[in-house]
């Protein structure tokens, strides 16, 4: 569980850098709900874009993803 809650913070960091600075040391519960917050921005739906832009954006992000798994397996 540790190793997952450290790989969260680490994927979710860069997004909430203002927050980690006001609380550097962050505890289990604050990297989770720092998490959840992320995720509920990320599914706002986005007013800029087409929809067009919006799904190869995903699909980048996607295949990004998918190269990541596929390197780390």
């Amino acid at each position: 569980i540790n190793d997952s809650l450290l790989q969260l913070k680490s994927l979710v960091f860069p997004t909430i850098r203002k927050e980690i600075a006001r609380h550097p040391k962050l505890e289990k519960a604050d990297i989770l709900e720092m998490t959840v917050r992320h995720i509920q921005e990320l599914q706002k739906p986005s007013s800029t874009g087409n929809d067009a832009t919006n799904l190869s954006q995903f699909h980048a992000g996607f295949s990004e993803c998918l190269s990541e798994v596929s390197r780390f397996l």
